[in-house]
């Protein structure tokens, strides 16, 4: 059986979005704006330049469960055009991000 979505392909990133898909949606806004500042702090992608070529292509019906977030849209669509270590960097990022905001802030109270 063929892949139908591009990030099943992939068994890390298929297993982050699932756990992502899976958070309400504050949660999923959280996760995104953490996504953009990973892919512009550690993978030094030019934001502005990436978020326009998505956008180029943003007349589109909302068919996948992560087109209602317009941020978590725009990161998923980049990530998908990177080589595979940093898609494997970025993934390794949100995890971290993830286990912060699960487990991080009750070290700050």
């Amino acid at each position: 059986m063929e892949s139908v979505r591009w990030y099943d392909k992939n068994p890390l990133i298929k297993e982050v979005f699932n756990f992502i898909q899976k958070l309400d949606s504050p949660a999923q806004i959280e996760i995104a704006q953490d996504i953009i500042q990973i892919l512009m702090n550690d993978i030094n992608i030019d934001l502005d330049k990436e978020i326009n070529e998505v956008n180029k292509y943003a007349d589109y019906e909302c068919k996948r469960w992560y087109d209602e977030n317009p941020d978590l849209h725009s990161a998923f669509e980049i990530i998908k055009k990177l080589p595979d270590i940093y898609q494997k960097t970025v993934m390794n990022k949100i995890i971290e991000s993830a286990l912060l905001m699960y487990f991080g802030h009750d070290k700050e109270r």
